[in-house]
């Protein structure tokens, strides 16, 4: 339904042929050789740009021009005017005559395209851009493009070789290598389905030769295959294809979800199995840690039982050499010992019987704790 209410509601046939218009991607446009380089770049109202350009027959001298030179013409030869001023009028025509003319002597073509020039309605020769001088017989017919094309093809619900339904979405980058035969062979709109069917076949014949999930990984081989197989059938009407890449695989919704719980699952495994690893690398190292510090204290007691070792064998050894010195020191203790019990009210000091008392009063000073219990000895 259209939004103007004074417009009248299309017919379901005309909105059908409106949609086919607008997916059409090849097309063309009608212009004057004048504004044939604005119509060569001007988007339609789909916003398309025409690949030819149909050039409307022209005669051989501007019109505008001639009618300018018939008027001063007339002026000039029925006005009652002086002599001067008619020979000036006359002058006047005679250059919007050669004028005339001279615009129908050049034959511009614009960047990016190249112009098909027909002699006595046929086919002459072929100008790239730029401007070129011609005899007024010589006609522009066609402004063909010479930029790629960008061609977007949808192909949907294929069945694969497992039987799953598959849509693929491709695109072509198309260019006119031959202005010529796509001028005259073909009518644009007709390139444009020949396009759409070679390319929809060659993705029908792919995705039926491979797995569902093959098709998810489409690269650089497989387009690289599709424009040899596409290529041929286009060159017969001077299309070549530069370029095949896929844009979008997609697989019914039920397997895509499949598809992507199963890749969660496997991240999520994969997620776990690091961690797992992770935590056996902190236990070994804690492990390793662990044993090298009891090497660590192992070695240090070591070291001290062989310095207490070593302390004591030179002490015996000092001893052996020097027994009367170590007897000597021994007694000394005894005494000092005996000394400062002396002092004390509560301990004994016996020194007639042999060497028991001084070695139990030596006792008690070296360990407090036994002279609090030691028994003392009645006074004599």
């Amino acid at each position: 339904m259209s939004d103007d209410p004074g417009r009248q509601s299309e017919t379901p046939a005309e909105e059908a042929s409106a949609l086919a218009q607008s997916y059409i991607q090849i097309t063309e446009a009608e212009a004057t050789p004048l504004d044939a380089a604005d119509a060569i770049e001007r988007r339609d109202s789909y916003g398309r740009v025409p690949v030819l350009v149909r050039i409307r027959r022209q005669p051989p001298i501007n019109p505008v021009w001639l009618l300018v030179a018939i008027g001063l013409a007339a002026s000039g030869l029925f006005l009652p005017l002086v002599a001067a001023l008619k020979a000036m009028i006359i002058v006047g025509a005679v250059v919007a005559l050669v004028v005339g003319i001279i615009s129908r002597l050049v034959i511009r073509v614009p960047s990016g395209s190249v112009g098909l020039v027909v002699r006595a309605g046929r086919h002459d020769r072929v100008f790239t851009a730029g401007n070129h001088w011609v005899l007024p017989f010589y006609a522009l017919s066609h402004l063909v493009t010479q930029r790629e094309i960008a061609f977007d093809v949808p192909v949907s619900e294929v069945r694969s070789s497992d039987g799953v339904g598959v849509a693929v979405d491709t695109l072509l980058t198309l260019k006119i290598s031959d202005p010529v035969r796509f001028a005259y062979a073909i009518t644009p709109g007709d390139a444009d389905q020949f396009v759409q069917a070679a390319c929809q076949d060659a993705v029908r014949t792919l995705v039926r030769g491979i797995e569902a999930m093959s098709a998810l990984d489409l690269g650089s081989t497989q387009s690289d295959g599709m424009r040899q197989v596409i290529d041929p059938k286009l060159t017969a009407y001077g299309i070549d294809v530069s370029g095949v890449a896929f844009t979008r695989v997609t697989l019914p919704a039920a397997l895509t979800d499949s598809l992507e719980a199963r890749r969660l699952a496997s991240l999520q495994l994969a997620e776990q199995t690091e961690t797992y690893a992770l935590d056996r690398r902190k236990i070994a190292d804690q492990a390793a840690l662990i044993a090298q510090e009891a090497q660590s204290r192992i070695a240090a007691v070591e070291h001290e039982a062989t310095a207490e070792a070593l302390r004591l064998a030179k002490m015996e050894e000092r001893i052996l050499a020097n027994p009367n010195a170590a007897r000597y020191d021994f007694e000394s203790a005894q005494l000092r010992v005996a000394e400062q019990l002396a002092g004390n009210s509560r301990a004994v000091v016996s020194l007639g019987a042999g060497d028991v008392f001084p070695r139990l009063l030596l006792a008690r000073e070296t360990d407090p704790a036994a002279g609090s219990t030691a028994n003392t000895t009645p006074e004599a």
